[in-house]
């Protein structure tokens, strides 16, 4: 069992229940205006936690409106002033688009068994969603950023689900791009996911509060980002405002509220700037034995070329300095 991950590996093997198939199983009230829906939800929320510890309610039927249900139209609700992220664009995305250029539908890239994920995660079940709420001039992915390939559709994608969890999946990972902007339609796919599988949410952890409040009862290990150690290199390099203040408050909210896997890409010429401050603050913070996987595999593509200072790979010596650094103050590295 690996230390930090004791629910996610118990899901695995039976012992627990996923979130939502939790929050499929609370009865909920309809109501009419996002006023009630919020209330009713603030109810629920306290009934959820009782049975986050009761693997028998996995035997009960799903309810016709379940708490998984209200979170869901809430969702859809929010879209009419959009605030998933700290961005806050507050746009009605059924009319026009933000920042993440994300409306109503969601779209995604390619959906397989990632065999190259971190050991206790894989075979994991990757959905690779389109656009994301960074700009990040460095982006390995940015095929799947700037463009829209297949609609995602929620009954297709949970049958899809259940079929490569019979193939051996530990988990369905929400990815991209990011997961945060598509929240609304990742709700409506576990609706229709009959699988006992613990939900990862890949991110970058740039969420708003009032996304986290629906959200965090159907995640059940955060996989987050965490990029800088300031603000400075978020707002150059991913056009990022308020940086350390939001990824700091979410990383320790969903301390509290699931389990917690973090990466943290090294790059070029900031290892003191962020590599250090980034570890420095998760071992005072999260503790040092949260599992945290230092990544080198940073390599200059998109637009990485107009930056000098990261238009190169990581040398030796950084990696050697980088991975001293994490080893002195974190006790359960990748």
């Amino acid at each position: 069992m690996v230390r930090g991950l004791e629910r996610y590996t118990a899901i695995n093997s039976g012992e627990a229940v996923a979130k939502f198939q939790i929050a499929k199983r609370i009865p909920a009230e309809k109501a009419e205006s996002f006023e009630e829906k919020m209330e009713i939800h603030s109810s629920l929320k306290k009934e959820f936690r009782k049975y986050l510890n009761d693997v028998e309610i996995l035997k009960e039927r799903p309810e016709e409106y379940s708490f998984l249900h209200l979170k869901r139209d809430i969702l859809f609700e929010m879209l009419k002033e959009c605030k998933f992220c700290e961005r806050r664009c507050e746009v009605n995305r059924y009319e026009k688009k933000g920042f993440c250029k994300c409306g109503v539908v969601s779209y995604f890239s390619s959906e397989f068994l990632h065999m190259g994920e971190e050991p206790e995660l894989i075979p994991s079940h990757t959905i690779f969603f389109n656009r994301c709420t960074f700009a990040c001039v460095f982006c390995q992915n940015y095929d799947i950023v700037y463009s829209d390939d297949f609609i995602a559709d929620p009954k297709e994608l949970a049958y899809i689900i259940d079929r490569r969890y019979r193939q051996g999946s530990r988990n369905v990972n929400f990815v991209g791009g990011n997961p945060d902007q598509h929240a609304h339609t990742i709700a409506e796919i576990l609706l229709y996911v009959e699988s006992n599988i613990p939900v990862v949410w890949n991110s970058n952890m740039y969420h708003s509060n009032e996304l986290a409040e629906i959200i965090e009862d159907f995640v059940d290990v955060w996989l987050g980002d965490f990029k800088y150690g300031n603000d400075k290199c978020a707002l150059r390099y991913s056009k990022v405002p308020r940086y350390m203040e939001v990824v700091q408050r979410n990383f320790l909210r969903a301390k509290e509220n699931g389990e917690l896997l973090i990466r943290h890409l090294v790059m070029p010429e900031h290892i003191e700037c962020c590599t250090s401050k980034v570890v420095e603050w998760v071992s005072e913070n999260l503790g040092r034995d949260v599992r945290f996987n230092l990544m080198f595999q940073y390599y200059p593509t998109y637009k990485a070329y107009e930056y000098p200072e990261i238009a190169r790979r990581l040398t030796v010596g950084e990696m050697k300095r980088a991975y001293s650094i994490a080893s002195k103050k974190l006790t359960n590295l990748v």
